[in-house]
């Protein structure tokens, strides 16, 4: 079988599992160019493998993401008969610079926001961008998903947002507070003036000055504008600077931090967490939980409270 129609076949099967397998995809694809078009899986060796998971760049995350890829697409061949061995290094090298997502302070949030004032014009208005970081800030939205989201799917009288065709091909719920209800209305007011605020359609809620949808590699870029004029950086020796992304990590930390300093039973709302994400397990919500030094200062505490407690019993 050609590498091309497996890729083809296995993708197939990411699919139906209920998993989009964009990154699985585009991994499959560049190696489909490395190693040549129409080429058989079977002719495939360890020795073309390895150069294409080394690259040219130093040892990254990426290694991994592609080894994991390609794994799974050689397991599946393997077990279909569709090669005799998996042409992959018994060893994987271990990747020393594990990536940290960005947790923002208020005063981070509040820097990004007044910086809006003085943005010079780009495609993306001032105001979309704002509303945008304040909705994923809010929220812990992935930027895919709040860019999806049309007039139809904010209900703001009820304080909800449908987010559709997310990572897992799932439909879910999201309540948002009042603050945001505020937010979104206004900017709907001012955007969409020619759409009366009670139609409720398949209109793009973010649109560019041109009216079109916004990009995801668009916003990114206007981001990292926004966050270098804010003066919004890592201290921390980390390679990459603060995300728009990071705003869901820290969705996630400041819920759990609230919660261990209301004294609730984490481990029984973290299932709660997992599903407003949109995780695909709560193991997916759980790897939240050491981001934080104020999340752990909170988590010894709760653990030194109990220790206490159980020593006088």
């Amino acid at each position: 079988m050609k590498l091309a129609d497996a890729i083809s076949l296995y993708m197939q099967v990411i699919h139906a599992s209920g998993c989009k397998g964009d990154s699985i995809h585009d991994v499959l694809v560049l190696f489909d160019k490395y190693v040549g078009c129409e080429r058989e899986l079977s002719s495939i060796s360890q020795t073309e493998v390895r150069p294409f998971l080394d690259g040219n760049l130093p040892l990254s995350r990426y290694w991994h993401r592609k080894h994991s890829a390609l794994v799974g697409f050689f397991r599946f061949a393997l077990a279909r008969g569709l090669v005799s061995a998996i042409p992959l290094p018994a060893r994987t090298p271990r990747c020393h610079q594990d990536f940290q997502p960005y947790v923002y302070s208020e005063d981070d949030v509040d820097r990004l926001i007044a910086a809006l004032e003085c943005a010079r014009a780009t495609p993306i208005e001032a105001r979309t961008l704002r509303v945008l970081v304040l909705l994923l800030y809010g929220t812990g939205l992935r930027l895919c998903e709040a860019l999806h989201l049309c007039l139809a799917d904010v209900d703001l009288p009820q304080q909800m947002l449908t987010v559709r065709d997310t990572k897992f091909y799932k439909t879910r719920w999201v309540p948002i507070g009042m603050q945001l209800v505020d937010i979104l209305h206004e900017y709907m007011v001012a955007v969409h003036t020619s759409i009366s605020i009670e139609t409720r359609d398949d209109t793009p809620l973010f649109v560019r000055r041109d009216g079109g949808r916004p990009t995801g590699s668009g916003v990114r870029r206007a981001f990292a504008r926004l966050r270098s004029k804010a003066g919004v950086r890592r201290n921390d020796g980390a390679r990459y600077q603060p995300r728009l992304h990071d705003m869901r990590a820290t969705f996630a930390v400041h819920r759990l931090t609230t919660w261990y300093q209301q004294g609730a039973d984490v481990q029984r709302l973290l299932p709660l967490l997992s599903t407003y994400l949109g995780h695909a397990s709560i193991a997916a919500t759980q790897v939240y939980l050491p981001m934080s030094p104020e999340l752990l200062v909170e988590a010894s505490n709760r653990l030194g409270r109990y220790v206490a407690l159980e020593s006088q019993s």
